[in-house]
């Protein structure tokens, strides 16, 4: 790069060197030119004046021009010695400069390659100091936070625990007084049903005492007057058969004076025996106990707003010599009404059956018709 410098700062005066070499050449060029020829004609109107050229004149002018030129050269030469010498002198103080302005600028780089350092150690120090002082402040800043969140987690988690315990122990309190109160009700519910199955049962066993008493006495009535009936038919059938045999008795004398009087013409033997009577009971008393069956049935039963109306249901019923029923079936009719027809029976007091029909009875069917 100095060399470069160098060749820049010495073109100049070559060249102005070389300028001036050239000016002076075209200056002498000139002058001899015009000395040569002035003197070689001169045109005066329509004349022509010859020129005569003197060599010795020319010689004397040829060396004078030769020595002018000489001088010229030494006067170049000296010039261009000067030149060279100024040139010199212009390099060496170009190198001086050169030199002390890379002095300086390496100064200047030193001094400032310091001050950068310098201003880079404490800026690195200043950054390291922040840094620390800001990394101190964030632990500090993080601690604090940390301890904050802690102690917030462990206030958090002290309300919730306490809250949750409040929430189990309302919930478990709430819990036992439910569970007493449901206890109490059903306790309550059970007591009352005990005594409304006790009142019920009380009032089925007194309506049962009762239409069985009723059912014993209706039973003993209807057995005195079919005992009377009997007693009554006896003695109406033994009138019967007492008439019937005296006229009997008498139809026979008669045809034996009439035999007698007719001499034996018109005998015969005569056709003995009375009609035969079933024993057993008869087909009312029948259907009067069922009569009153199924009107204990009936009492049991309820048809709200005559819903069973027109409906029947045929029942088998199996009852004990004392009336109590051992079972009730349904063999036919609408299924609802036997559904409560079945209930009603169950809770029915079936009259005793007189002893004289109950093989008849015993097992019985019933076409039970609402009323």
């Amino acid at each position: 790069m100095s060399n470069n410098k160098l060749n820049s700062k010495l073109s100049l005066p070559v060249i102005i060197s070389i300028l001036l070499h050239g000016i002076l050449i075209i200056a002498l060029g000139y002058k001899f030119v015009s000395d040569t020829g002035e003197n070689y004609g001169t045109i005066n109107g329509n004349s022509i004046d010859a020129i005569m050229i003197d060599p010795s004149v020319m010689t004397e002018q040829y060396q004078r021009q030769l020595q002018t030129k000489t001088n010229q050269q030494k006067a170049d030469q000296k010039s261009q010695e000067l030149l060279d010498k100024q040139i010199k002198e212009l390099t060496e103080k170009a190198e001086a400069e050169k030199a002390a302005a890379e002095k300086a600028a390496a100064e200047k780089a030193a001094a400032e390659k310091a001050a950068a350092e310098k201003a880079a150690a404490e800026k690195a120090a200043a950054e390291k100091a922040a840094a620390e002082k800001a990394a101190a402040e964030k632990a500090v800043a993080e601690k604090a936070a940390a301890e904050k969140a802690a102690a917030e987690k462990a206030a958090a988690e002290k309300a919730a625990a306490e809250k949750a315990a409040a929430e189990k122990a309302a919930a478990e309190k709430a819990a036992a007084e439910k569970a007493a109160a449901e206890k109490a009700a059903a306790e309550k519910a059970a007591a009352e049903k005990a005594a409304a199955e006790k009142v019920a049962a009380e009032k089925a066993a007194a309506e049962k005492a009762a239409a069985e008493k009723a059912a014993a006495e209706k039973a003993a009535a209807e057995k005195a007057a079919a005992e009377k009936a009997a007693a009554e038919k006896a003695a109406a059938e033994k009138a019967a058969a007492e008439k019937k045999a005296k006229q009997k008795a008498e139809q026979a004398k008669k045809d034996k004076a009439l035999n007698d009087l007719l001499g034996g013409l018109t005998s015969g033997t005569p056709s003995s025996g009375g009609a035969a009577s079933r024993k057993g009971v008869s087909d009312g008393e029948l259907d009067k106990y069922k009569s009153l069956v199924q009107n204990a049935i009936s009492n049991k039963f309820i048809n709200p707003p005559n819903v069973y109306r027109g409906k029947t249901c045929e029942l088998q019923i199996q009852i004990a010599p004392d009336g109590l029923l051992l079972n009730v079936t349904s063999k036919g009719g609408d299924a609802d009404l036997c559904r409560e027809a079945l209930a009603a029976t169950k809770l029915a007091v079936i009259p005793k059956p007189a002893s004289s029909f109950y093989n008849e009875v015993k097992t019985m069917n019933i076409e039970f018709q609402p009323k």
